[in-house]
């Protein structure tokens, strides 16, 4: 293209013409770069949607299976009180009994002679919520049914019975002999109600 015989101006016209054929192609480049970078940036845009979609349903999906735990811990916990509740009448009723007649007893004799056998199985908490449940109803200055337990002596009878005690506001001896003292007076005032 560099030919000696050329005018200027055909010189010209051929440095112009190379110039817009540059331009037109960096135009052409840049439109191209364009629509790659609207591709990718739509691709993006479609890609960031369909996470977030994703992150939406397990969201969701946690949502669902937290109100359902939520659900089986409040039926399985109203369960169990119900379970403690209808446990309760059998055993005020055996302590009633072992008051009237002068004796002390203890869950796995409680179990036995109300058939109840599970009361033998209950953890010291459920003792303890099946205690307060039959005591809540004992007038103030009246001594517990649970001494009829506890007046047996054992390690756990006495803390059952000092933790029902607190829980209604009742005082009690520190000492274990004075409780067990103070469970045997008791035991003699319930034989006489």
């Amino acid at each position: 293209m560099e030919d000696p015989d050329a005018t200027s101006e055909e010189r010209e016209a051929v440095r112009a013409a190379r110039e817009r054929q540059a331009a037109h192609k960096r135009a052409l480049a840049e439109e191209r770069l364009a629509k790659a970078r609207q591709l990718a940036d739509e691709q993006r845009r479609r890609e960031a949607e369909r996470h977030q979609r994703e992150a939406e349903r397990r969201s969701q999906a946690e949502r669902v299976l937290t109100e359902r735990r939520r659900q089986a811990d409040a039926a399985e916990h109203q369960a169990h009180a119900e379970k403690l509740a209808y446990l309760a009448l059998f055993v005020s009723g055996a302590l009633k009994k072992a008051a009237r007649e002068g004796r002390t007893t203890t869950w796995e004799e409680i179990g036995q002679k109300t058939g109840q056998r599970q009361l033998a199985r209950l953890t010291y908490q459920d003792k303890l919520s099946l205690l307060e449940t039959i005591e809540k109803n004992t007038l103030p200055g009246s001594p517990l049914w649970s001494a009829v337990l506890a007046a047996a002596g054992t390690g756990e009878a006495l803390r059952l019975h000092r933790e029902v005690s607190h829980l209604l506001q009742r005082d009690v001896p520190d000492e274990d002999s004075d409780l067990v003292i103070q469970l045997t007076a008791d035991c003699a005032q319930l034989r006489r109600q």
